[in-house]
């Protein structure tokens, strides 16, 4: 395919080699202006053959998917700050793509360049690094809506970047999460645990039960999310220790124990990508990370307040079914459909809505036989759920 590039401008291109993709053949443009196309936009490129090589060359005429962004410029001929911009956004992009499992990309190349009288030519080009996989993964082909939503996690990165000094921590957090997913092995786990230590703000020498007990506020408050994060926790101090992890997993038979050890990873994983997603697609959610004093206000609030802060967002679960132990399911989770409903319900009629939310998804009644079904008699069988809930919750 060929671009029209523009008179004089500077640009950045993110070269995506053998990913999976289920994307239109047609370029297209995300809602921030960048563009999504099926490959290179220049028709020959042996024109770049004397700046980047042969073999690179070849690389570039194979990508499968190149994002690509370009502006004005009265200065093209110059390198500067201007191509730094377009290419760490570029490069940003790609590694908050990683924060939905199941990507797949043998190679991916960024370059940066200018054009000038409509003739682009190439400054710079370097590969980026390898993310990997969680053994037991799903593999998932990249979207539209898969680019769309790791536009919007840049641009919550970019807002924390721009005030550092009051979210120094959860940019470190953010950037442990980013490392761990382009580690392997049981490294991979015990970073996947310290990225949510950011969040949590645990005490000395309380971090295992603070991590247990404020992990659910992202995963939900079940007896069972609390033993998945017990073992996941001893993992990770075995890792740290130097320790084989599958010592926290004696409890199950020895032929299961390594199953369990990347179950547990995959799982946390998610838990930790889901949590960083909310906090990057959501200002208001931000604001109670800014500080450590904004983090402990929102870990000390009522349960129920924190729901609602986190149900400002789109729903996912902590889950992986890899394995016959049970995971962190679906239902066990935070969502965002009954939290909001809740929110903007008041007296009686938020409570019923509530109630009848709780039978839905926790009872697994029809909604036809909800709507139905006398107010009385379903706040009695959901109160008593719900009851039960509350019970097994230690937050």
């Amino acid at each position: 395919m060929e671009h029209k590039f523009q008179n004089k401008s500077k640009f950045a291109l993110l070269t995506f080699n053998n990913a999976y993709v289920d994307l239109s053949s047609e370029a297209f443009q995300l809602s921030d202006g960048t563009w999504a196309m099926p490959g290179v936009p220049v028709r020959d490129l042996g024109i770049w053959k004397e700046w980047i090589g042969s073999i690179r060359m070849e690389r570039l005429r194979e990508a499968n998917l190149v994002l690509f962004v370009e502006e004005p410029s009265d200065n093209p001929e110059i390198l500067d700050a201007v191509h730094n911009r377009l290419s760490d956004d570029l490069s940003l992009l790609f590694s908050l793509l990683h924060l939905r499992s199941g990507i797949e990309c043998e190679s991916a190349n960024l370059l940066c360049g200018s054009s000038q009288q409509g003739v682009p030519e190439i400054r710079q080009m370097g590969q980026l690094p390898a993310f990997f996989q969680t053994k037991g993964y799903r593999l998932t082909p990249i979207t539209q809506e898969w680019l769309e939503d790791a536009t919007a996690l840049r641009a919550g990165a970019t807002a924390m970047a721009a005030d550092k000094a009051d979210f120094r921590r959860v940019i470190r957090g953010l950037n442990t999460l980013l490392a761990s997913l382009k580690q392997t092995g049981q490294d991979r786990l015990h970073q996947f645990v310290r990225s949510l230590e950011a969040l949590i703000l645990p005490d000395v020498g309380k971090t295992k039960n603070q991590f247990t007990h404020r992990c659910q506020t992202f995963a939900g408050a079940l007896k069972d999310t609390r033993l998945v994060l017990q073992e996941a926790f001893d993992m990770r101090s075995d890792t740290e220790h130097l320790h084989e992890w599958y010592e926290a997993a004696q409890n199950y038979p020895a032929n299961r124990r390594e199953d369990v050890c990347w179950q547990r990873t995959r799982q946390i994983e998610q838990l930790a990508c889901d949590a960083y997603s909310r906090l990057l697609r959501s200002t208001a959610l931000r604001e109670r990370f800014r500080t450590d004093a904004n983090n402990s206000g929102f870990l000390e609030a009522p349960r129920r307040r924190k729901m609602l802060h986190l149900g400002e967002t789109p729903r996912h679960h902590a889950g992986a079914s890899h394995s016959e132990i049970r995971p962190i399911e679906e239902s066990d989770s935070l969502t965002a459909e009954p939290l909001a409903r809740f929110s903007r319900d008041t007296g009686w009629k938020g409570m019923f809505g509530f109630l009848a939310i709780r039978s839905e998804a926790s009872l697994r009644l029809p909604r036809k036989w909800i709507c139905r079904t006398s107010p009385v008699t379903l706040a009695a069988m959901s109160f008593a759920f719900y009851t039960r809930g509350i019970s097994h919750s230690s937050i």
